[in-house]
Order: C-alpha cells, then sequence, then structure tokens
C-alpha cells in the first residue's frame, strides 16, 4: 500500500510539472496511459499478494498443525517406550519366578520319586507286582529318554493313591514265601494296610504274622493263629458272618527278636 501510495505521488508531481512546461496533449493522454497501466499493474499484484499471503497463511497453519500433532506423537512415544520397558521388567520378573518355580518344582518331583521307590521295598509284594509297570516308567533306563514331565507326575500320583487305598484297607492276597525253616509255602495273607499282615495255609496248620522291614515283609511262625485267622479269610470271601478278630498286634521290630 505504501508502494501504491509513493507511486501515485510521483505522478501528480509529473503531470504538474509536466503542464508547466506546456506539454502537449498528445503527451498527457500518453502519460495518462501509462498511469491506468500503471494503476492495474498494482492492483494485479496487489490481488497476487493477496492470495499468497493467504497461501503462506494456510501452509503456516498447516506446519504449526503438523509440529503440534509431532510433538504429540513424539509424547505419546516417550510414553509408550516407558511402558513398555516396564512390561519387559514385568515379563522378566515373572519369566524368573516361572523358572524357580519350575525347578522347585522338579526338585520336588524327584523326591517325591525317591520316595515312592524307597516304599517298593516295603509295599506287600503283590501289590508291587501290580504296580511295576507303572514304576518301571519313572526309572531312567541307559539310552532311552525320560518320559515326559506330566506324564510323570501322573504316573507319581496314581502310585500313591493305589499304595494310600491299600494302606486303607483290609486286602486279602495269595502269596508264596519261607518261614524259617526254610520252606517255600503258599499262604492266604490278610494285609491290614501296610502296618501288619496275618497268613495261614489252605490246611489251616501253619499261620502267623508279618510286619514291614527294613528290606521287605518279615514273617514270623505262630501256628496257634490258624484258627483265628481262617476265621477272617472267611469273613472276607463272604463264607462267615463278620465279627471281631482277636489277633495279637506285635510291636515294633518285635517280629526280630
Amino acid at each position: 500500500m505504501f508502494l501504491k501510495t509513493q507511486i501515485r505521488k510521483l505522478f501528480v508531481i509529473f503531470i504538474t510539472c509536466s503542464g508547466v512546461v506546456g506539454s502537449p496533449y498528445k503527451e498527457t493522454s500518453q502519460i495518462i496511459k501509462e498511469w491506468v497501466q500503471t494503476e492495474q499493474l498494482i492492483s494485479e499484484e496487489s490481488s497476487e499478494w493477496e492470495v499468497e499471503k493467504a497461501s503462506l497463511h494456510d501452509i503456516r497453519n498447516s506446519l504449526l498443525t503438523e509440529i503440534r500433532e509431532l510433538n504429540d506423537r513424539l509424547e505419546e512415544s516417550k510414553e509408550e517406550a516407558v511402558g513398555a520397558a516396564k512390561q519387559r521388567s514385568e515379563l522378566l520378573e515373572e519369566k524368573e519366578q516361572i523358572e524357580e518355580t519350575t525347578l522347585s518344582l522338579l526338585k520336588g518331583i524327584e523326591q517325591l520319586n525317591q520316595q515312592v521307590q524307597e516304599m517298593f521295598e516295603i509295599i506287600p509284594t503283590p501289590l508291587a507286582q501290580r504296580l511295576k509297570p507303572f514304576q518301571d516308567k519313572l526309572v531312567l533306563k541307559k539310552g532311552q529318554p525320560q518320559i515326559p514331565f506330566k506324564q510323570r507326575v501322573d504316573t507319581l500320583l496314581s502310585l500313591i493313591q493305589a499304595i494310600s487305598l491299600y494302606h486303607r484297607t483290609v486286602t486279602l492276597e495269595r502269596q508264596e514265601f519261607s518261614l524259617e525253616d526254610g520252606i517255600s509255602r503258599e499262604f492266604q495273607v490278610l494285609y491290614f494296610g501296610l502296618s501288619v499282615a496275618y497268613f495261614v495255609n489252605e490246611s489251616g496248620t501253619v499261620a502267623g504274622y508279618g510286619m514291614p522291614g527294613g528290606t521287605g515283609w518279615k514273617w514270623k511262625r505262630q501256628d496257634s493263629l490258624a484258627l483265628e485267622i481262617s476265621t477272617g479269610v472267611d469273613i472276607l470271601q463272604n463264607q462267615a458272618m463278620p465279627r471281631f478278630l482277636k489277633l495279637p498286634f506285635p510291636k515294633p521290630n518285635s517280629i526280630n527278636r
């Protein structure tokens, strides 16, 4: 606007000066024509400038908006980075806890397996024979891979459940073993869990009791118990009416005295 005003002032001065010196009409018309062209040029440039100014203003606003968006995204990225680092730390901590728990569980399973294997030395022979296929799964054999962890746990639980159930019941077994005289006989044996057992032969002439020891069951002959033990066998076989049995309960280690 300032440039336009200055041009107009110069043009007025120029016309005035021309009038003073007596310029002819033709020259005056030419000057007016040039003045009109100059005004049009100024108007066009002013319009173009306004358009360019508006365009630059829009570009400026767009750039400012983009800068704000970039700053917001940068802040979000920083927050996400902090959150990711925290999540990674939590996952690492959780992983360590899982590994520690797994190692503890593996150690506990190994200890439990050792205890179950030791129990096979004192559980009744008939029960041990029935459970042997399950026991063999837990024994690591040379050249063969160990069974999967879940299968090991399931096998151990099955063994423990079977042994526990046997210990809570009275079981009648047919079993062959030798007494002090070295003669091998087949007996009917009443197992009262894993604590004590009473045996009698088919004819009711040889009888006695047994208890688990450090290397298996120990048997002691006591023929006077034959009738009572035979009655117990008949009760379990539903061949006699149930009643209380009068059987001695030996003290621990008394069988070896």
